[in-house]
């Protein structure tokens, strides 16, 4: 193993964090032994993905507890200790293994797992040797997604009503508005440690944005890695899917936002 960071990677549903964690780990990370057909890390998801449980207002020792328990299991497996604090991980077991443990050669350990960016904060502080790759798409894109769990899941912890939107296109919009704003104050309160990643110039220059992320993360990769671990990228035929449609449901001020935040509208 080797220096590299700890690497977390998130964003909305639906951003392309599946084809970046892919090249990622393509590269020589470990992404974790328990993933779903989008390479989600479900042991994240079993014991982060709980909003009733944020509701409680958990503090931060209870957070950064629950996340050096995940890392834990990331490094050496589903062990005893685990399970009498976390007993819902007993079914992962197998498929975890020994974690990063059993698999020498790789670079470190990462997390792919969209719902992540809730805790970024939290990660941030919990592993002062961590960084996350914050995965985004164009704002319209993303508001006419089908993807809109997230808008459901924590739109409260963003002071957001759904329904006092005039449609669920415009409510997901400013969810991602209201993210955006917080992933730029964290951004400039934790430099070096966020890399933000729009997915759609890493669908059109996978090479070049992966090669730039290597260079940003200082990873002992050599340059040749790269055009393979880029393989399975493709570019969505979901990009640009906003020209096409109506939208006269956004207010003028979250199509200033987007205009402001460097996306073409």
């Amino acid at each position: 193993m080797t220096s590299a960071p700890i690497l977390f990677i998130g964003g909305l549903g639906g951003s392309g964090t599946r084809a970046v964690a892919g090249a990622v780990a393509a590269l020589g990370y470990y992404p974790g032994g328990c993933l779903n057909g989008a390479n989600d890390n479900l042991i994240f998801t079993e014991l982060f993905k709980r909003p009733d449980w944020l509701k409680t207002r958990p503090s931060a020792d209870r957070i950064e507890a629950r996340l050096r328990l995940f890392g834990s299991v990331m490094t050496e497996g589903v062990r005893l200790r685990h399970l009498f604090r976390a007993p819902e991980l007993y079914r992962v077991r197998h498929d975890q293994g020994r974690g990063l443990s059993g698999v020498p050669d790789a670079l470190g350990w990462m997390t792919k797992e969209p719902n992540c960016h809730i805790f970024l904060e939290a990660i941030l502080k919990t592993w002062p040797q961590a960084a996350f790759v914050y995965v985004s798409r164009h704002p319209l894109d993303m508001a006419f997604s089908d993807n809109k769990g997230q808008l459901d899941n924590w739109s409260w912890l963003f002071d957001l009503d759904p329904t006092g939107w005039p449609t669920r296109e415009a409510a997901q919009l400013e969810y991602w508005i209201r993210t955006q704003k917080r992933l730029d104050d964290l951004i400039t309160r934790y430099p070096g440690r966020i890399i933000p990643l729009r997915f759609d110039d890493f669908a059109e220059r996978p090479v070049e944005q992966l090669t730039a992320l290597v260079d940003a993360l200082d990873l002992p990769v050599p340059a040749e890695r790269v055009v393979p671990a880029c393989a399975d990228v493709i570019r969505p035929e979901g990009i640009g899917r906003w020209r096409s449609r109506d939208l006269s449901a956004f207010s003028p001020e979250q199509i200033k936002f987007c205009s402001q935040a460097g996306w073409e509208v």
